[in-house]
């Protein structure tokens, strides 16, 4: 009884002591007021820092990574890409935009 109880506080102790260590890796997009505050000078170098991490994780060689490992590196490529759509970018593609001249064409 008391191996029982003792491997039971021992397995609840780890397993609560490593989800802070998991949680703490991903990282945190800006809050709206740190990305207002930011130069145009500033967001760029931020987006070309993203994009080269998100380039480096997509040439690691996964096949020799454990089962955590690739889900850090997922969680990781997620939370990048986040924070790159939350830049308010926005991209017009070829046929949107030919739709739009048409549209301001034929209304003007």
């Amino acid at each position: 009884m008391k191996k029982t109880i003792c491997l039971l506080v021992i397995t609840l102790t780890l397993c609560l002591g490593a989800a802070p260590a998991w949680a703490a890796i991903a990282v945190k997009p800006p809050s709206k007021e740190a990305m207002a505050a930011m130069t145009p000078e500033e967001r760029q170098a931020r987006l070309t820092e993203i994009k080269a991490r998100i380039a480096e994780i997509k040439s690691v060689d996964r096949s020799q990574l454990t089962k955590a490992e690739r889900k850090l590196y997922r969680t990781e490529l997620k939370s990048l890409k986040k924070e790159a759509s939350a830049y308010d970018v926005l991209y017009i593609g070829i046929g949107a935009l030919v739709i739009l001249i048409i549209l301001v064409l034929i209304l003007f």
